[in-house]
């Protein structure tokens, strides 16, 4: 049982590809920009900044903001 939860846990994590990685960083982006609330900017640019910093991508996203 515990080798079972510790094997899903880093088996999610291994397998995240480098496609699924730079969709999830664009999907962030465009409703960043798409959204028309303040409160829905705000949690959008914490989510592409979240994500950027997570999949070490810190240039693409001073590349973008600036």
């Amino acid at each position: 049982m515990w080798l079972d939860n510790q094997y899903k846990m880093v088996y999610n994590e291994v397998m995240i590809t480098e496609s699924l990685k730079d969709r999830r960083i664009n999907n962030a982006e465009t409703a960043c920009r798409n959204a028309k609330t303040d409160w829905a900017k705000n949690f959008w640019f914490g989510v592409f900044s979240k994500l950027c910093k997570k999949y070490d991508r810190e240039e693409y996203f001073r590349k973008t903001i600036n």
